[in-house]
């Protein structure tokens, strides 16, 4: 079940990742279950879970078989996709194709191909002591209120949640628009 700790920056990590899906959905067309849908692309972020050093989130997106006129080229859109992202400044610590296969009716079986891209945001990158410092200096400033943040009762604790909460949006944030313009910058290479 985890510490309390872990069910703090859970609950708190999620509720930043919350507001990014809100904030895709929003920005592209929102589909059902908090995905969203651009370029003939559906995007999903999941949930963010909490590891040893730091937090877990798979963002993935469905390959858009459908509008390619060969065969074969799911393969190599994957590994181009694959190679673009293990460029970008943060790099996925894993990246997979996977296969979905479900019914949407009795007689009805549908079939995708995804791309899933694991990130580990690191401890070390959603707070550091010189920002933790930097909030309570806001705080007590009356710039940044930490009130609102709940699980801990020192203001320091607060600053912590507050600067991960913070990150966490940025860098998965900047995580899913590496992916949306990797696909795009894919598809017109497979037009």
């Amino acid at each position: 079940m985890g510490n309390l700790r872990e069910k703090i920056f859970s609950y708190s990590i999620n509720k930043a990742l919350d507001s990014l899906r809100l904030e895709m959905c929003r920005k592209y067309k929102p589909k059902k279950g908090n995905r969203f849908f651009t370029d003939d692309i559906t995007y999903e972020i999941g949930v963010g879970k909490f590891v040893p050093g730091g937090v877990q989130l798979e963002i993935s997106s469905k390959i858009p078989a459908e509008i390619f006129d060969k065969k074969g080229v799911t393969d190599k859109y994957f590994k181009e996709v694959k190679k673009i992202m293990t460029s970008k400044t943060k790099k996925p610590e894993d990246i997979k194709m996977e296969n979905i296969v479900h019914s949407t009716t009795t007689n009805e079986i549908k079939e995708r191909d995804y791309i899933k891209c694991i990130y580990i945001y690191e401890d070390k990158e959603l707070f550091s002591d010189d920002e933790v410092d930097q909030i309570i200096s806001l705080a007590k400033e009356n710039k940044v209120d930490l009130d609102q943040i709940k699980g801990a009762n020192t203001l320091a604790g607060r600053a912590v949640i507050y600067a991960s909460m913070e990150n966490m949006g940025k860098l998965a944030s900047e995580s899913v628009t590496d992916l949306v313009q990797t696909n795009a910058e894919t598809i017109k290479k497979y037009m």
